[in-house]
């Protein structure tokens, strides 16, 4: 684990104007966590906490100034390779279940659960990818709804990713009317 960082200096003289100091000196009060160079360069080596101190001789007057750093370990984000939730009705017909979209060999897979359920009153009921709940305007159009019991999948086309879409929604297509959404993520 290391990374560097440059320091640099402000330095004014007693009239407020900037100057240049001549002789800098850079402390650390531990150098296994933070070494520093004679010309600023700040290294950490490993996690925990060190002092660094700055000084120089003005006048036969030591001035110095130090700043407390704590070095964390980094954090390493998680690929996030699924979202799961619950599919809700929206309207007066049964609609209801869980659903995952996730990513499986390669290939995106919404995945309804067992638990699902959907009317069969409905004429034309399509399932779509909307990143706006209440339109299929700009949807990707996955197809008509031929499942409305039980588990069951869809595979989605190669150019569509996790987080393209942030809802499921289904919608009667004949009559141009919202039945249900789920959502995918916040």
């Amino acid at each position: 684990m290391e990374s560097a960082y440059i320091f640099n200096i402000l330095y004014t003289d007693e009239t407020g104007a900037e100057s240049t100091p001549i002789d800098l000196r850079w402390e650390s009060s531990n150098p296994e966590v933070l070494s520093i160079t004679e010309t600023g360069t700040l290294l950490a080596l490993a996690v925990g906490t060190a002092t660094i101190t700055v000084s120089t001789l003005v006048s036969n007057t030591l001035i110095s100034t130090s700043n407390s750093i704590e070095v964390v370990a980094p954090v390493v984000p998680v690929e996030t390779t699924s979202y799961s939730g619950e599919i809700r009705t929206t309207s007066s017909y049964l609609l209801r279940g869980g659903f995952t979209l996730s990513i499986l060999d390669g290939e995106l897979i919404l995945a309804l659960d067992k638990d699902y359920k959907a009317s069969t009153a409905l004429p034309g009921l399509y399932i779509y990818l909307s990143n706006n709940n209440n339109t299929t305007t700009q949807a990707l159009e996955i197809g008509p709804v031929t499942v409305f019991q039980g588990a069951h999948n869809y595979k989605l086309p190669d150019h569509v990713g996790l987080m393209d879409y942030q809802y499921i929604l289904y919608w009667c297509k004949p009559f141009n009317v919202k039945v249900g959404e789920g959502k995918i993520y916040d």
